[in-house]
């Protein structure tokens, strides 16, 4: 997964994310050259998930399901 400003310029490649115990582990590249390791505990993935406004949490199942969509076709094509 990629990570981009509202320029197009590329912030992030998100490697892996996996759990250490109950905190989130996020692997990737920032800015295209150093590797970082990023540490998400639970408290703060509530406090993320609360930043989404009430449109986008609804609209989320779908953007979801339109994603799978799409990479099942690049795959398939």
């Amino acid at each position: 997964m990629k990570l981009y400003s509202k320029d197009g310029v590329e912030m992030m490649d998100v490697k892996s994310i996996d759990l250490d115990g109950d905190r989130l582990v996020i692997k990737g590249k920032m800015m295209g050259a150093m590797a970082a390791t990023i540490h998400v505990a639970p408290v703060d993935m509530w406090a993320a998930f609360r930043l989404f406004s009430w449109r986008v949490k609804l609209r989320m199942p779908g953007l979801l399901l339109r994603g799978w969509l799409q990479e099942r076709r690049a795959a398939s094509g």
